[in-house]
């Protein structure tokens, strides 16, 4: 049976049964376009989060050299 699978990035697609549990097994594809969405928005925050605890370090660096 064919059936809809989910990425936060790439386009939907339409897979059989067997390739869409393989796909959903990977982590980064879903059963619904919500669950995509909200994937790619935690790891957008978590990159941003990453980078404001990034800044303060370079620069303190810089000043002790």
């Amino acid at each position: 049976m064919l059936t809809c699978v989910y990425h936060p990035i790439d386009d939907v697609r339409v897979v059989e049964e067997d390739e869409a549990e393989r796909l959903r097994a990977s982590g980064v594809w879903f059963d619904s376009p919500t669950e995509a969405k909200q994937y790619r928005l935690k790891v957008e925050e978590e990159i941003k989060n990453e980078s404001k605890d990034e800044v303060p370090k370079a620069k303190s660096k810089g000043k002790t050299l």
